[in-house]
């Protein structure tokens, strides 16, 4: 495994993958594994929301769309912090894509791990909970401010 940084969190990054440039906003990290069709995507956005109101949103969210099943939702402990994890499935007339997604509030930051893959293998699990139980981070990235947000500078 590599490491990825950018001052403000540091984790572990799997070998075999490429990283993606022109990310979109928030994504901190997005990479791509050419030889098997997987995504892994690593963002940080402000909030003013604890994971009880994302749970309510993401939720409310994916089951509004008719193509999308959530496998499992629900607040999952990993290393010392409390996780918002939410299983689904993708589905359309070309392709079953599996999304799992883990959500973490601290300092006003959500700390957000996406992974997607055409199938579902349990035997991923320890794969990206590793790149998650990996990551240390070294301060909020953004300031909550009466206008909206700032980047820490500190």
């Amino acid at each position: 495994m590599t490491f990825f940084t950018n001052g403000f969190v540091t984790l572990k990054t799997p070998e075999g993958f490429d990283a993606v440039p022109n990310k979109g906003d928030f994504v901190e990290l997005a990479l791509v594994n050419p030889s098997i069709p997987m995504n892994i995507k690593f963002s940080i956005s402000p909030t003013m929301s604890g994971l009880p109101d994302i749970k309510n949103v993401m939720e409310e969210q994916l089951n509004s769309n008719p193509d999308i099943d959530v496998v499992t939702a629900d607040f999952i402990a990993i290393n010392d912090d409390i996780y918002y994890m939410i299983i689904s499935s993708i589905n359309t007339e070309e392709i079953q894509i599996r999304r799992n997604e883990f959500m973490f509030v601290k300092d006003n930051n959500l700390y957000s791990f996406e992974f997607t893959y055409p199938y579902a293998d349990a035997e991923l699990d320890n794969f990206y909970l590793d790149i998650i139980r990996s990551m240390k981070i070294r301060k909020a990235k953004y300031l909550l401010t009466d206008d909206g947000y700032t980047i820490n500078e500190d």
